[in-house]
């Protein structure tokens, strides 16, 4: 009598779905991904298409333009005597912070930062600033790295950062990241953020 063949028992594979499912929930929450770098920026309102953009009239101690050029060297421009040629200021990463710092804020009424006007701050009463019409303007060349953008840009917002910092602890005991959201308000106003990145063409020279 031929003995019979037995059967390879089958593989129950009901369960290797919900296998696969939850080792695909371990690698994903698991697994870091790398992000990308980024700028917080508020971008101005797109205008209407063919419409002229007026030019707005600033005294030229009252703009800082910071060229950024292919090689990642950063330039300061300012106009010449006679404003028909610009003068070409090289200046290092590691100073770009303290140059910025002493144009926001002009401690000692110097004639080529911007012109000192008195205005009302809340809270702080009638105080001499800085004009509120001043001006930071970057220009970068296509060649400029993304990391040099946003090393030049980082070291704007510390000065920044330091500026408020040094007026808040001036006039209110403390430093800036400890104020009132009013209080903070009354320095942003003091020293209003301006930095554009808005053509130099539309800049004219009083």
């Amino acid at each position: 009598m031929a003995r019979k063949k037995r059967k390879t028992p089958g593989i129950n594979g009901s369960s290797s779905a919900d296998i696969a499912f939850m080792l695909l929930i371990f690698f994903l929450i698991t697994t870091s991904m790398d992000t990308d770098m980024g700028l917080t920026r508020r971008l101005p309102p797109l205008s209407p298409n063919k419409e002229k953009q007026p030019d707005v009239e600033i005294n030229d101690r009252n703009i800082m333009r910071i060229l950024v050029n292919k090689n990642d060297e950063i330039i300061l421009l300012k106009k010449g005597a006679t404003g028909s040629q610009d003068q070409i200021i090289p200046v290092k990463l590691s100073d770009l912070r303290r140059i910025t710092k002493e144009f926001i804020a002009n401690p000692t009424n110097r004639a080529d930062l911007p012109e000192k006007e008195k205005r009302e701050v809340v809270g702080l009463g009638t105080m001499e600033l800085v004009t509120s019409s001043y001006a930071i303007s970057i220009k970068n060349q296509i060649e400029t790295s993304y990391q040099m953008y946003v090393n030049v840009q980082n070291e704007l917002i510390k000065a920044y950062n330091e500026v408020w910092d040094k007026f808040a602890k001036q006039n209110f005991g403390k430093g800036f990241e400890d104020l009132t959201p009013e209080q903070k308000k009354s320095v942003t106003d003091a020293y209003p953020m301006h930095i554009s990145e808005m053509p130099l063409s539309n800049l004219v020279k009083k």
